[in-house]
């Protein structure tokens, strides 16, 4: 059965995560000139979850790299835990930016500030806004189509920079159509909390994948082939089926249950061809499947429980029985 390797669109992956980089320094840049031009706290808090921007997709790249390692001595599920810590350090990140930005917005609520230029800085930032919304969903569609948690991860975040960016236009619409300048504080304050909630979703996808928890989608999968397979009188049964993910490379654990009459070539092959049922199914997969005898239970309640299947030794005495026996007890008087 396949071993994790490198992933076959690495280089387009790579490729992706430069372009990340590049598109978010040039955003950075320009977002930064027009916070001096305007010297809005709003605009300044866009421009610092953009730094986070390119600070994450630096580490996106190099997990990249990391998680495509082939499995070696040290690390014989290979290396791909890598992207969870990766989508995990971008979610701390981003956590660490929307506190900044909360503590320069409240303060500057309280001392106020000076507004200028702001006609031309809206119209700027218009166009940053474009560009931004570009790249994220270049980023996102990638990781999607790589089935690439970081890519994924980072596009989310660079949406929540689209997001953040159309709110302080809104914000700041506002303030240039009635005067109340603290309205832009106040919208620095909301960004922050947009950054605050998408560092929490992050950081609890990052806990999931290193804690191994199961992927519902992929346990819908494995067990929609198991059921065909049980349908088909192909196997009698199964259970302890386990899935986790390392990265994007899935390994499925399981135990199949078949008559205990076939002989261990037999009983082999059937294992095999199921597992490779399910590595198809997955994509990049490792699935091993450990092959029981069928022994079967009274216990409905029991995962070896089979309604039609042959009966106990206790059930066979039980129907040797003749339902009109009496049983003689010499009970004592």
């Amino acid at each position: 059965m396949p071993e994790p390797d490198a992933d076959p669109n690495q280089r387009n992956i790579e490729r992706v995560a430069l372009h990340a980089i590049l598109a978010g320094l040039v955003i950075t840049l320009m977002k930064f000139g027009i916070f001096w031009m305007t010297n809005s706290v709003a605009i300044l808090s866009d421009a610092m979850e953009s730094i986070i921007n390119i600070v994450a997709a630096g580490i996106m790249l190099y997990s990249v790299w990391l998680s495509n390692r082939p499995a070696d001595e040290e690390h014989p599920y290979g290396h791909g835990k890598a992207e969870f810590l990766a989508v995990g350090m971008e979610g701390w990140l981003i956590l660490f930016a929307g506190l900044l930005i909360a503590i320069e917005a409240v303060r500057r609520l309280f001392a106020g500030s000076e507004l200028t230029h702001l006609g031309a800085g809206l119209w700027m930032l218009l166009g940053v806004g474009i560009l931004s919304a570009a790249l994220a969903s270049y980023v996102w569609w990638s990781g999607r189509k790589y089935q690439n948690e970081p890519l994924i991860a980072d596009g989310k975040h660079l949406m929540t920079d689209v997001a953040s960016t159309v709110g302080v236009l809104i914000g700041l619409l506002l303030v240039r159509w009635t005067g109340w300048r603290w309205l832009d504080p106040v919208v620095a304050i909301l960004v922050a909390g947009l950054c605050l909630a998408v560092s929490w979703r992050l950081l609890w996808k990052s806990i999931q994948g290193l804690m191994d928890s199961s992927d519902p989608g992929d346990d819908t999968t494995i067990r929609a082939i198991l059921d065909n397979e049980k349908t088909a009188g192909h196997i009698l049964g199964y259970h302890k089926v386990r899935l986790r993910h390392n990265g994007a490379f899935h390994w499925v654990d399981l135990h199949l249950q078949v008559d205990g009459e076939m002989n261990v070539a037999d009983s082999h092959t059937l294992a095999s061809r199921i597992e490779g049922r399910i590595e198809a199914a997955l994509g990049r997969a490792n699935a091993t499947a450990h092959v029981e005898p069928y022994t079967p239970t009274k216990d409905p309640d029991s995962p070896e429980y089979l309604p039609d299947g042959p009966p106990t030794p206790d059930q066979k005495n039980e129907s040797d029985t003749p339902a009109d026996s009496t049983i003689v007890r010499n009970d004592p008087l």
